[in-house]
């Protein structure tokens, strides 16, 4: 098995010679590329424009919960946003050894001693979790990266941003990372006030799922493959449902008045966790029938709701994250 620094090296030299447009790269170090794909991984990015925005929601929106509380933030700088969650794919393809047999592993639960996700191949029957052998299934490698710490998630931002800057593709103190709590709301919202970031009706699921991948118990239980619902104005997929993304922020109370840049408290318990998952589903005595299911979507996957995780944990197929590319937060 190869070395991390060889391993490190043999992607360096993929990366750097995948062809691309040099104009793209171009725009990108100066900020002015509306979108960017990262050479050899193929994760895209959107450019949103530096601005102003409420954070948090109104007293009377639906299911609005009391660590919500409104208040106006400034990002002062543009950035640039993964147009998806992070896939399987992609995160394999940086962080585990090139050898690694993955097509051995013949269950739908991967191999997690080695950093693989829950949700690793679609098993016969019915749900990714409750179906029944998942011997000769299909990976779910373009489903979100999911059972990976916060820790975890850093070091893949961390080793895109070692490659990109010897490439020299980096704009001036700019890095991969995790989004702040502030630009993962703000890119979430794309200009829209309301509970969710595309207009439907919020009582019905069926609604629901045209935008955010959420299971119930007549369909499949688990992720779904990213870009399959319809995206927001700003062209980013499954801010909604799917799975959670982790943020860069520790979870504590938002701070009182206007603020620009918020990166959140130095230090915490927990990481804030954003956008719900595939079982953001509040479950009621009576699901049986239609009506009682529609009316029971959870709050954690509004724009404006919040959670927190213990950053710890490895083993939640209900975790995943984005990335961003932007100004460097020392951490």
């Amino acid at each position: 098995m190869k070395s991390q620094t060889t391993r490190l090296v043999t992607l360096t030299l993929l990366l750097a010679t995948t062809a691309f447009a040099a104009d793209d790269a171009g725009k990108l170090k100066q900020l002015e590329a509306a979108d960017w794909t990262v050479p050899g991984l193929d994760l895209k990015l959107k450019r949103i424009p530096a601005g102003k925005f409420v954070m948090g929601s109104p007293a009377d929106e639906m299911r609005r919960r009391d660590d919500e509380t409104p208040h106006e933030v400034t990002l002062a700088k543009p950035f640039y946003v993964g147009v998806c969650e992070v896939t399987q794919r992609e995160f394999y393809k940086l962080m585990m050894p090139k050898d690694y047999d993955y097509e051995a592993w013949q269950y739908k639960r991967g191999p997690l001693a080695d950093g693989a996700a829950f949700h690793y191949r679609y098993p016969t029957g019915k749900g990714l979790i409750f179906g029944a052998s998942a011997v000769g299934g299909k990976l779910t490698d373009l489903n979100p990266m999911e059972c990976v710490t916060w820790a975890r998630a850093m070091e893949f931002c961390d080793k895109l941003t070692g490659i990109e800057k010897q490439a020299g593709r980096l704009p001036a103190g700019y890095v991969y990372r995790l989004p702040t709590e502030a630009e993962w709301e703000y890119a979430c919202r794309a200009g829209t006030k309301g509970p969710y970031n595309v207009e439907a009706d919020y009582t019905k699921i069926d609604s629901i799922r045209t935008f955010a991948w959420v299971a119930a118990p007549d369909s499949v239980f688990g992720t779904l493959a990213v870009g399959t619902r319809k995206p927001n104005a700003w062209g980013l997929y499954d801010m909604h449902g799917n799975v959670y993304e982790w943020c860069l922020d520790w979870y504590a109370p938002y701070p009182k008045g206007a603020v620009p840049n918020p990166t959140g408290p130095a230090t915490g318990k927990e990481r804030v966790v954003r956008g719900g998952c595939f079982s953001s589903i509040e479950k009621k005595e009576s699901t049986s029938d239609q009506e009682a299911l529609d009316q029971c979507i959870h709050p954690f996957m509004r724009s404006a709701s919040r959670y927190r995780v213990n950053p710890e944990l490895s083993y939640l197929g209900i975790v995943g994250f984005r990335v961003v590319l932007a100004p460097e937060i020392t951490r």
